[in-house]
């Protein structure tokens, strides 16, 4: 009961879930009718699925199922039974009975035809089983007949085995027969290795015992052996034919150069797998039938064939030569079978020098096809367009047609030359390969020597090294002229003179084609071929390399009478200069990066430094032309006439000029550094000739200062060099004076100075300029008047200025960057903390000049940069630091000048001038009128030449010292009288007009103060002191004391008794002055003391 108190429980919490399920295998039931789409076995699962929901106890094989607990539950209507199911269980009872009907209504025939068929298969089971039994005893009836003994068939076995062995032997013959054809038919369609295994089974056939007691056979055997000595010699030349690119299968493996090509462009053809490649892998270390497969070339470095006991086979269907590495491993292999690989890497490395002489000659060949023009064609048509500072710049070869010449063939042959060092990297793979496979199988009796990669390497190396010092060196040219090193054979016979033992004497390889010779010459080799060709057929058939291979070993003439071994050198196709190394070294070191791809790494290889040719022609041929011309065009940038003249291109660098040894200099300097970058050796030899440069530059820069601002000679005999320099150049030297200028708000670059700070720092330079000038008067040959030299002065500055700051993008120890600059901005300005630092220590101001950025021969964005430290660097900011202050005293020297000249005139007006005029005059005193004249000339020099900065820094001030002098000297005036004060006033107000053109209409108006002074002499003594004591004092006691000398026409340097004898005279009597009554000097003097002692004292 228990059993049905679970299932009532159960039953009682999934009754509606039942319902559920029942309406829903109804429905399902009924649509299925209605469409007539339920099978006999949908039924049964519907049914199924039904008892899995409701009934699952029935079928759960976890719990024992009791039908009889299950029949009495069934009839119990109680609430503990399950008698309301009973409904439910017998639909469900009829619904698998109409399933189970369905199912053997559908499958009743196979049923039946299936009894049938079980009855047919137990019958072939005995039929079978009766047949092994006879079998059975028909096997042991043959193995009693078989143990019988029969002395008639033991004969008939061993003439059997006779007769095999005799087909055999004519089988053998027949295929020896033919051997020499089908060769013939191999080695036309250059399937070398089957050729070879041909050949190598087919000679040891001929040498095995049976065969040499055949004498038929003599003429066979004398013929294979003979080809297989041919064939030798084939698979090498083949070799070489494809090791140096001499078959046109090869063409991929290397690139000719492009325009503008930066690199060597990654190999098409690298060794790699070929598709069609049968490989039997064979390893002696696996049992089993070998493996089919494809060979895998891989492309690493150390590993081009990776299995030593792979063995490659010949896929007969293929063109081999389609892929040169395939092909040189199929010879390799070929070489292999014949026991040559030893021979073959001896004769490859006596070949190379030779083999890579004739490359590089054949590569000039096509270079020159492609140009048919010529370099000296091109150099004449682009001359013209050439910027004049090119000459400057040693890497300007880049910017120059002729040299694509040069890029095309530099390219284009160590594109070539990268391609034979991997065709030999690959043959020496090949051969460790076979040697280690001949190791394994103990087959190599004698060891097998593989040269190592740098022997191969160093011959390239020496023919590269010629080249380049060929195209850089030119020992037996001149500058002007391009002639041959190989002195003509008519030179030698006119000069009649001894020749040169070192110089070959004639070249026949240079000499004019003789066609009718050729042609005839031709005709006997053609015979002479035919003749060597009939005894073995098929083993020299013409190829396309022929005449290559021929080319390469007639390459090098040797004249055998000669004292000396002289080898004739290669065709040059450009003009050898040092100019060149631009465009020798870019390729060049590009493709000694790609040496180190290409070397292998290993413990038999010595992997040292493939670079140090390189090194050693840098540094015995190089660096010592480089230094040649560097001092040649320091010398000729520097010395000419026109070196310190006015570029014509500056616009292209500044906005104002700039001299001609400055731009060149600058791109002379711009080139080392590119070159110093590109070249990766001796770096401080580059620097050490920047800072030659420097050095030198410095020194000519100076001389020419001096020689600026020279004082002119007495006579024409007289060295400018020793001459002292004027007195403008000796003041702007004063360390005093230089502190103050260096304050000076238009240098110092100071925004919004104080105008107290500036009056009293220009009242300071006033001060200290007349301490210097010593109450003298300066003299005219102490002075500079012509305007050529202030404009030369401006242009130095200006060009120092310029010039150090591209030497300070330069020495920046990270790229200057130039793409936000701009014409307005400031060029001299710091860009790094580093600069800032150095313009506040060494440099009193970097002067703010706009600085154009379209600089095509300057501004190169690579590698514009010097990378010192340390000392070296502390050398070069001092270097800069001496150029910075020469360029500052160019500009002292322009304002001093300036200054000088107002001086210098102003004392003569003063104190030769005459102020006691009878009339009145309406012009201003001459000095005055040349003093305007030569500060409007040294404006306009100034003006299109500096920037406007410093043409405010030089007339500074000025207006300030001419007022400070007028008044000053009044003390030097003797007489004056009211026409002489109008004289004066006119003087001022010509100065004044002029100076407000100069500088500002603020700075201008000080000069009426002057006027102001001037202006006492007219009021006389009395209205004086009454405008002193309204106004308050304006000018100092001496000022005041100066003005009543010249009311009272006293001469303060005659003596007391001349003064006093003036006095008693009255005559000339002073102007200004009451005649009757009137104080004398004395008592005025006494009063101003006490006016002026009255005011101090407030």
């Amino acid at each position: 009961m228990s059993y049905r108190r679970q299932q009532s429980s159960r039953r009682n919490d999934e009754y509606d879930q039942k319902d559920i399920a029942h309406d829903d295998w109804n429905g399902l039931y009924r649509d299925a009718l209605e469409g007539g789409t339920l099978d006999s076995f949908s039924e049964t699962e519907a049914v199924l699925r039904e008892i899995n929901k409701g009934w699952e106890f029935m079928t759960s094989e976890e719990e024992e199922f009791d039908p009889v607990t299950l029949a009495l539950a069934l009839m119990d209507d109680s609430s503990a039974g399950l008698g309301k199911d009973y409904t439910v269980f017998d639909r469900m009872l009829k619904n698998l009975d109409k399933a189970l009907q369905a199912i053997t209504n559908d499958y009743y025939q196979g049923f039946n035809s299936s009894i049938g068929t079980f009855s047919g298969v137990l019958g072939n089971i005995t039929d079978s089983q009766a047949r092994v039994k006879n079998l059975k005893g028909s096997l042991k009836r043959v193995k009693d007949s078989l143990e019988q003994r029969r002395s008639d068939l033991l004969q008939l076995w061993f003439k059997s085995q006779q007769y095999k062995e005799m087909l055999n032997i004519l089988d053998s013959i027949e295929e020896l027969r033919t051997t020499p054809d089908r060769l013939e038919t191999l080695l036309n369609e250059k399937h070398f290795l089957t050729a070879t295994n041909v050949l190598s089974k087919a000679i040891k056939t001929l040498n095995e015992k049976e065969m040499i007691q055949i004498g038929a056979l003599e003429d066979i055997r004398r013929g294979l052996t003979s080809q297989k000595t041919v064939l030798h010699e084939t698979l090498i030349e083949e070799l070489h034919n494809h090791l140096y690119l001499k078959n046109s299968y090869c063409d991929s493996r290397w690139s000719k150069y492009t325009p503008d090509q930066e690199e060597l462009p990654d190999a098409e053809n690298a060794p790699k797998s070929v598709s069609e490649t049968v490989v039997i892998l064979a390893k002696t270390k696996q049992k089993g039938p070998p493996t089919i497969g494809t060979s895998q070339i891989p492309r690493s470095n150390d590993d081009l064939s990776a299995d030593e006991n792979e063995v490659i086979m010949e896929n007969v269907e293929r063109n081999p030569e389609t892929d040169s590495y395939y092909y040189m491993e199929i010879l390799m292999e070929s070489l292999a079978v014949l026991g040559k690989v030893q021979d073959a890497l001896e004769t490859i490395q006596q070949r190379l020098p030779i083999e890579i002489y004739a490359l590089v000659d054949k590569t000039i060949e096509e270079v020159d096809e492609r140009n048919v023009n010529g370099p000296m064609d091109s150099w004449s048509k682009n001359r013209s367009t050439l910027n004049i500072n090119d000459i400057y710049a040693l890497d300007a070869a880049e910017n120059e047609v002729k040299n694509d010449i040069l890029k095309d063939l530099l390219w284009t042959l160590y594109s070539k030359l990268e391609a034979v060092l991997r065709g030999h990297r690959f043959v020496v793979d090949c051969a460790n390969k076979i040697k280690k496979r001949m190791d394994a199988r103990n087959e190599n009796k004698n060891t097998l020597t593989i040269h190592k990669f740098k022997e191969i390497w160093l011959p390239m190396q020496h023919e590269i090294r010629a080249l380049l010092h060929d195209y850089l060196t030119d020992r037996d040219r001149s500058a002007t002229t391009f002639v041959s090193p190989i002195a003509a054979i008519n030179e030698v016979l006119r000069e009649r003179k001894a020749r040169d033992k070192n110089k070959q004497l004639f070249k026949f390889m240079d000499s004019a084609p003789h066609v009718p010779l050729e042609r005839a010459y031709d005709a006997v080799k053609e015979v002479a071929t035919l003749q060597l060709r009939k005894p073995i057929p098929g083993l020299l058939a013409p190829t396309n390399s022929d005449h290559q291979t021929q080319n390469a070993f007639s390459a090098v003439v040797v004249d055998m009478f000669a004292n000396v071994y002289v080898a004739a050198g290669h065709r040059l196709l450009v003009r050898p200069d040092v100019y060149n190394v631009s465009v020798l070294i870019k390729p060049t070191m590009a493709f000694l990066e790609r040496l180190k791809q290409i070397m292998p790494v290993g413990p038999t290889e010595l992997t040292g430094n493939f670079s140090s040719f390189l090194d050693e022609f840098v540094l015995n041929v190089f660096l010592p032309q480089i230094e040649d011309k560097v001092l040649q065009l320091i010398h000729q940038s520097t010395a000419e006439a026109n070196a310190f003249q006015e570029d014509p291109n500056y616009s292209k660098l500044s906005n104002w000029p700039i001299i001609k040894s400055a731009s060149a200099l600058i791109v002379l300097i711009s080139s080392l550094c590119r070159t110093l970058h590109t070249m990766p050796f001796h770096k401080d030899e580059y620097i050490r000739m920047i800072e030659l440069i420097l050095l030198k530059y410095y020194e000519k820069c100076f001389g020419r200062f001096h020689a600026i601002v020279a004082k002119e000679a007495e006579s024409t005999e007289e060295n400018n060099d020793d001459l002292p320099m004027g007195v403008s150049a000796n003041w702007a030297q004063d360390e005093v004076l230089v502190g103050l200028l260096s304050q000076n708000p238009y240098f110092s670059g100071e925004a919004e100075p104080a105008e107290e700070f500036v009056k009293a720092l220009n009242q300071s330079e006033i001060t200290h300029e007349l301490k210097l000038k010593q109450d003298r008067q300066l003299s005219s040959k102490e002075l500079i008047f012509e305007p050529k030299k202030f404009v030369a002065l401006s242009q130095l500055y200006h060009s120092l200025k310029w010039f150090v700051r591209k030497i300070w993008e330069l020495r920046e120890t990270r790229r200057p960057d130039k793409a936000n600059a701009d014409k307005d901005s400031d060029p001299y300005a710091a860009d790094d903390a580093e600069l800032q630092a150095k313009k506040k220590q060494d440099s009193k101001r970097w002067s703010t000049i706009g600085v154009a950025t379209d600089v095509d021969t300057v501004n190169r964005e690579d590698n514009m940069y010097l990378p010192i430290k340390g000392e070296i660097a502390e050398r070069f900011d001092t270097l800069l630091t001496t150029f910075q202050q020469l360029a500052e005293t160019c500009l002292f020297t322009l304002r001093v000048e300036a200054r000088c000249h107002t001086l210098f005139y102003l004392d003569i007006a003063t104190r030769e001038g005459n102020y006691n005029l009878e009339d009145e005059t309406y012009e201003p005193d001459p000095y005055i009128v040349i003093l305007n004249s030569d500060l409007v000339s040294c404006e306009e020099a100034t003006m299109f030449n500096l920037p406007e900065n410093e043409r405010r820094f030089i007339f500074d001030g000025l207006p300030g010292l001419v007022v400070h002098i007028l008044i000053s000297n009044a003390t030097y005036i003797k007489h004056m009288n009211n026409n002489g004060v109008h004289k004066m006033i006119r003087n001022i107000l010509a100065i004044q007009q002029n100076l407000t053109n100069i500088v500002s209409s603020a700075e201008s108006a000080q000069l009426d103060r002057a006027r102001e002074y001037y202006r006492l002499y007219s009021l006389g003594s009395e209205k004086m002191f009454n405008e002193i004591r309204e106004h308050k004092p304006q000018f100092s006691f001496d000022e005041y004391r100066a003005i009543l000398n010249l009311i009272h026409n006293v001469d303060e340097s005659a003596s007391e008794e001349d003064r006093a004898e003036r006095d008693e005279r009255h005559s000339p009597p002073p102007q200004n002055v009451p005649a009757k009554g009137s104080k004398t000097y004395s008592e005025y003097l006494l009063m101003l003391v006490e006016l002026m002692a009255q005011y101090e004292e407030d």
